[in-house]
């Protein structure tokens, strides 16, 4: 993953990138290059690019989820709205431990979620009951 905020004599970017004092973060593919690119906007109108080839998706995107696990919990504000992301796949499986291990496929990177058991039959019996009631929105927690 490569980001810059200016670069030094030999291009490599200069300064951390605080994504907290972003105001603005947008995103595009770039094809040719097999990579995406994050564009982070600073409260000054300062602009930060970061380059994430795909190969490297599949390590951050389980980084950001358990850095963000480690956060203290807010509760979510009325207006938030939840992000769907459309999945390629889904697998279910058993780990050593005993508990259930859920991995979510979406594009490029795929994430294992373990679950303890307790947990994967709620899961099973929402998708039953969401695969035949299908115009009955289910939660699982």
């Amino acid at each position: 993953m490569r980001g810059h905020s200016g670069a030094d004599a030999f291009g490599r970017g200069v300064g951390p990138v605080d994504l907290g004092l972003a105001v603005e973060v947008s995103g595009e593919l770039l094809p040719q290059a097999n990579a995406v690119q994050l564009s982070v906007v600073r409260p000054g109108g300062e602009r930060t690019t970061l380059t994430i080839p795909a190969a490297d998706l599949q390590r951050l995107v389980p980084l950001l989820l358990l850095l963000g696990r480690a956060l203290p919990q807010a509760e979510p504000d009325a207006g938030t709205k939840i992000s769907l992301v459309p999945t390629d796949s889904l697998s279910v499986g058993e780990l050593p431990g005993g508990e259930t291990l859920l991995a979510v496929a979406v594009g490029p990177a795929t994430v294992g979620f373990s679950m303890p058991a307790a947990a994967a039959e709620k899961l099973g019996r929402s998708l039953l009951l969401a695969g035949s009631e299908a115009t009955l929105p289910t939660s699982v927690q």
